[in-house]
């Protein structure tokens, strides 16, 4: 269960699409249920049946329409109606919201476990959003009746251990805390899996003639973009015809592009700033580029990040948990503070010694290869799956 689904993309949305192809080549049979564009035609029935094993899941886009709650409202009524027509052995929801309340409590109802999947840490994360969102305590409350919750980075599993024995995540004038529950959560630590291409990033000819550096995820306060477009002008000082690819979209894309004209980056295809919006063909644009680039304050475990160390290219991330849960600065990229100088040296640093980059490269896309490939990842949840199936099973006897 997921709100957003391809192409509605982002990274928890990349990450899902991989794990249910995964689940489905592993032979079970998956359904995955998100809302439907309300711009688009009603391609697929609710109702219809889920996927053959084997042969790949099968999309239900559920009703919802763009009004603001009104559009919620909606999708959590046709979410509820969905389980109530449709025979399910387990629900793996996405993020600790509204699709988690309705289908933990259908769980409760129709007798089937449910695992809940947080898919971001900090004050902009999953449960930080239900200490302050709308409905968020009731949600909150009805999200600690999952049957197993799945942590994909540590600072995710210590946000739930720390919710469910103080009753909130840490102290914060913003956060009401929820009431402490003595039953203690079965916890999962699953990373995020990315298919690893079978053919690795390589250098560009004559790079340094126009380094690129690309960025992938939302545009939003939390990826910290608006340091790495102060940083900009300084990288071009030492390489001036640098290029800086933001890709994605997100409500911080106009103050980005203002931003970026007020300190005199020209935009557009070729010039000193690219965004090109959401694209369907990321993996063209990382092996177009010398330098992957996540300057993130927030982020759970980054599939953009894991994406470019797949291919194997150089890397520039941020000094935050999740992203150093990933790369050993010095061993598989560069880990840096996300001041604008700072940002600017590091990458600069990267181009200047690009041999050892590349090295570096090559170590991440060993590392994801061997740790974070979706089959791999796929599999250890499957475990999972059939444990929690069986001990719903044993106890309905």
């Amino acid at each position: 269960m997921t709100r957003r689904y391809p192409p509605m993309i982002g990274g928890a949305e990349r990450v899902l699409s991989y794990l249910a192809r995964a689940f489905a080549q592993e032979g079970a049979q998956v359904t995955v249920v998100t809302s439907r564009d309300p711009n688009s035609p009603r391609d697929i029935n609710p109702d219809s049946p889920t996927s053959i094993a084997g042969e790949g899941p099968t999309i239900v886009r559920l009703a919802t329409v763009r009004t603001r709650f009104i559009g919620t409202s909606l999708y959590m009524r046709e979410l509820k109606r969905w389980f109530r027509l449709n025979s399910v052995d387990l629900a793996y929801v996405s993020m600790l919201k509204h699709d988690a309340y309705v289908t933990i409590k259908s769980g409760e109802r129709l007798g089937f476990p449910v695992v809940a999947r947080p898919e971001g840490a900090g004050l902009t994360g999953d449960l930080a959003w239900q200490s302050w969102g709308r409905f968020g305590r009731t949600i909150g409350l009805k999200c600690r009746r999952a049957s197993a919750f799945v942590a994909i980075s540590p600072r995710i599993q210590e946000e739930i251990e720390q919710s469910w024995l103080t009753g909130t995540m840490r102290p914060s004038r913003f956060w009401e805390p929820l009431r402490p529950t003595p039953r203690h959560p079965r916890i999962e630590s699953l990373p995020n899996g990315v298919p690893v291409p079978e053919t690795p990033w390589r250098p560009r000819g004559h790079w340094s003639k126009a380094p690129r550096a690309v960025f992938v995820g939302r545009l939003a306060v939390e990826k910290s973009l608006d340091r790495l477009i102060v940083a900009w002008p300084i990288v071009r000082a030492q390489h001036p015809t640098a290029q800086l690819v933001l890709i994605g979209e997100g409500p911080q894309r106009g103050v980005l592009e203002a931003q970026a004209r007020g300190l005199g980056l020209t935009i557009g295809p070729g010039q000193a700033l690219e965004m090109p919006g959401a694209v369907s063909n990321v993996e063209t644009h990382l092996r177009d580029a010398d330098l992957f680039v996540l300057p993130s304050s927030e982020e759970g475990m980054s599939i953009a990040l894991l994406e470019a160390m797949a291919l194997g290219m150089p890397i520039v991330a941020s000094a935050i948990p999740g992203n150093r849960a990933l790369v050993d600065d010095g061993r598989h990229g560069r880990i840096t503070e996300t001041s604008p100088n700072m940002l600017a040296q590091v990458i600069l640093d990267q181009w200047r010694d690009f041999d050892p980059a590349i090295a570096m490269g090559e170590a991440a896309r060993l590392r994801v290869a061997a740790e974070f490939s979706i089959r791999a990842v796929a599999r250890r949840h499957l475990v999972l799956f059939e444990e929690l199936i069986a001990a719903r099973g044993a106890e309905s006897a």
